[in-house]
């Protein structure tokens, strides 16, 4: 045997051929796609979850605003037009006016009249608005809204509602029906009753809770419900002071 012939089988004994290295990258190059592939896959879903952890925060930071702002009503009597005593509450299914100690743009324990508006656009989405109005104003010595303390506090919602649930309200035995006048037959009911409309002048209580329901900007339905403050007397139609829930 010649030795060159023998040089030639011991390097093909310790080397590897082209073939041999190129189904050695296919095998890598597929195996790092599949790495990479599970990899983008996951930080994908990571985003994703990411993103939609965000946005729950985003909007449970909205409903504890509006919680704070209905559990700090302020539920105060103002003497009325006709010399009853009544709160300060006045509402719609698109706007809901009231007082209260937490106001979302100024400090905590300061009192403000404040209003929630219902605005929908062109698009057919909605927004709720929050406005401000300036210091000192009630409803005794009137009340003006300030331009500059109106922001945004839920958007690209659809189909948003408020109601408010009225307390019972039983007629007194001295009353009867056919004395009654229109707003008598509105204020007037045995057990709570769910509203599209709310006017404590009228009703002389406030409502027991103030429920905002919508659809949100991922097609899901949504029903917040805020309680307020509940008295514990008030004045009765003759003069006596009674408990109520």
């Amino acid at each position: 045997m010649s030795r060159t012939g023998f040089r030639y089988r011991r390097l093909s004994a310790n080397g590897f051929t082209l073939v041999e290295m190129l189904i050695a990258l296919s095998i890598f190059s597929m195996l790092v796609a599949v790495l990479m592939a599970g990899f983008s896959q996951g930080l994908s879903l990571w985003e994703r979850a990411n993103t939609k952890g965000n946005h729950w925060l985003s909007w449970q930071h909205r409903h504890e605003l509006l919680r704070q702002l209905f559990v700090n009503a302020r539920l105060a009597d103002y003497r009325g037009e006709q010399g009853f005593s009544h709160p300060h509450f006045v509402a719609q299914q698109s706007q809901v006016e009231f007082t209260s100690r937490a106001p979302i743009l100024d400090v905590n324990g300061r009192v403000r009249p404040v209003r929630l508006v219902l605005q929908t656009g062109d698009d057919g989405s909605s927004a709720v608005y929050y406005e401000e109005a300036g210091r000192h104003n009630d409803q005794g010595r009137g009340i003006l809204w300030q331009k500059d303390r109106r922001v945004v506090v839920l958007q690209d919602i659809r189909k948003p509602v408020f109601r408010y649930l009225a307390p019972a309200f039983p007629m007194p035995p001295e009353l009867y029906v056919a004395e009654l006048t229109r707003e008598d037959e509105l204020r007037y009911r045995d057990n709570h009753e769910w509203l599209g409309w709310y006017d404590a002048a009228i009703l002389w209580r406030p409502p027991l809770a103030v429920e905002l329901s919508f659809i949100d900007d991922e097609g899901d339905d949504q029903v917040w419900s805020f309680p307020l403050p509940r008295e514990t007397e008030a004045w009765s139609l003759m003069g006596q002071l009674d408990e109520y829930q």
